[in-house]
């Protein structure tokens, strides 16, 4: 009975994404909350203003402070009941998995105000329980038969796209499976030898229908666009490597005041570029690995790349406030989203 099964290791993932994501947003908003009163973050967010696309938006400092601050503490509380509620989802609550569910956007929301890379871990673990088995787990039915069968229709579907056609009745006179001078039916040679009657044998396994143009385009812009980031830090960390005595010295004349009160060196202006360029690298790499396994026919990768492209357009788009020409990985990751959620695809991998 599916009482008696085991949690699906997907279940214990996403209750583990949803726990320590949510810990982690919560710390990450009340250290953003803490630090807006500084005078670093306050030149900050004076020179954010100052850009063309803020400019207009009649705010000040403070205001544009305060809210951050709503958005921090909105973002927290959402975490903070989805840790609570992470709990439950060990448990196998239907409840608490459609609570999660609503308070996905607030996380959203609330993440664009700290770590852009917490929340999505949250996101990734609220999706994964509507991914089967996860999904068959909560709705009582016996997950590991299901999943079986359908590792099993997924190897006769490949079996039967790789088996020899058999003749037909149409074929030429004279052609193996033919009736004879006689009137009697003909026989195939080798291992297939027996009678041929003319009537093709039934299909075993399901019919795979074949890629979606919308997924291959999905793919392909995420390999692209990934390709280009890992080029895109390669060069940068070769310039900052190289003119590191200038980098310092640029951010010394802008932040002086911030460089005071850290006490940051240049070796620790370096690595931490360097450690931020490691965890862009990371991300890229990770997407590509995401859509290989989309490509192939992986459902979950499909979304969690899409949950993972529609968070980095959000952080793009939050950064095109100060360098617009990120509005070109807008449009590339919103468009990926959008590709990947399109009905055509998710027929595609339901009837794998």
């Amino acid at each position: 009975m599916s009482e008696q099964q085991p949690r699906p290791g997907q279940a214990t993932l996403a209750g583990a994404l949803i726990i320590g994501g949510s810990v982690f947003v919560v710390l990450a908003a009340w250290q953003r909350i803490s630090t807006l009163h500084t005078l670093a973050v306050q030149e900050e967010l004076q020179k954010v203003l100052t850009e063309p696309m803020t400019a207009d938006l009649g705010l000040d400092a403070d205001g544009l402070a305060t809210v951050i601050r709503v958005l921090c503490m909105v973002g927290a509380g959402a975490a903070t009941a989805s840790a609570i509620l992470g709990v439950q989802v060990f448990k196998r609550s239907a409840s608490a998995r459609l609570a999660l569910t609503a308070l996905a956007p607030l996380l959203f929301v609330g993440g664009l105000a700290t770590a852009g890379f917490l929340a999505p871990m949250v996101l990734a673990g609220i999706a994964l329980l509507w991914l089967q088995p996860t999904r068959d787990w909560y709705a009582g039915r016996p997950w590991m038969q299901r999943l079986e069968e359908r590792q099993a229709a997924r190897l006769a579907a490949i079996r039967s796209a790789t088996r020899p056609t058999p003749p037909s009745r149409f074929d030429q006179p004279g052609q193996p499976g033919q009736p004879s001078q006689s009137g009697q039916p003909g026989h195939l040679p080798g291992p297939l030898a027996g009678p041929v009657t003319g009537v093709a044998p039934p299909a075993t396994g399901p019919v795979v229908g074949a890629r979606p143009p919308a997924l291959v385009a999905a793919c392909a812009i995420t390999c692209v666009v990934a390709v280009a980031i890992v080029l895109l830090v390669a060069g940068m960390v070769a310039y900052v490597s190289a003119n590191s005595e200038k980098l310092f010295a640029e951010v010394m004349k802008d932040q002086p005041s911030w460089l005071d009160s850290s006490q940051v060196t240049e070796q620790d202006l370096v690595a931490g570029i360097y450690v931020l360029m490691a965890g862009v690298t990371a991300c890229a790499l990770g997407a590509i690995v995401l859509a290989a396994l989309a490509f192939v026919g992986q459902n979950w990768a499909r979304i969690v790349l899409a949950i993972g492209a529609a968070a980095g357009a959000a952080l793009a788009l939050f950064l095109a406030l100060g360098a617009w020409p990120l509005v070109i990985l807008v449009a590339a990751l919103a468009g990926t989203t959008s590709l990947l959620l399109r009905p055509e695809v998710s027929r595609w991998y339901v009837g794998r």
